[in-house]
């Protein structure tokens, strides 16, 4: 198990990484679980195994964000994982979802990360547009 002071935008995030397969890992952002699968390109033949470890260890934080994930500090809100700028909206207000469909496509640490609805629900609010900037935290669709 690693751990990680990662500050991004100047916002301090607490990262721990436990790979727990070959392409598996799980890691905690903040206190925020995520199961992830993650894919080493800093691969150099003939590396010593620890550089090997060390070099691929960080990659696995940036590619959690990536994956497919709920981020909810309601029973109803959507919130940004962390912080980024809203590349589309895949719903619209009063458009019925799916636990896990992906509502809101986020550009963060040059990677595009989906963000996905928690629950099934109907689209309440969108808080946000296609081309801001948000915060860590902030609310991004209200379902109800």
């Amino acid at each position: 198990m690693n751990k990680y002071k990662i500050t991004i935008d100047g916002n301090d995030f607490d990262v721990t990484v436990d790979v727990t397969d070959h392409n598996k890992a799980k890691v905690e952002v903040n206190g925020l679980a995520y199961e992830v699968t993650y894919e080493s390109k800093n691969v150099t033949a003939g590396a010593p195994a620890p550089v090997a470890r060390k070099a691929s260890a960080p990659a696995a934080p940036q590619v959690q964000v990536s994956a497919p994930q709920a981020t909810t500090n309601s029973a109803s809100s959507i919130k940004a994982p962390l912080p980024g700028t809203i590349s589309s909206i895949n719903v619209k207000v009063g458009d019925q979802v799916k636990r896990g469909d992906t509502v809101v496509v986020m550009e963060a640490m040059k990677m595009e990360n989906n963000i996905v609805a928690s629950k099934d629900g109907k689209v309440k609010t969108i808080h946000v547009s296609a081309g801001q900037t948000v915060a860590q935290d902030d609310k991004l669709i209200d379902l109800e």
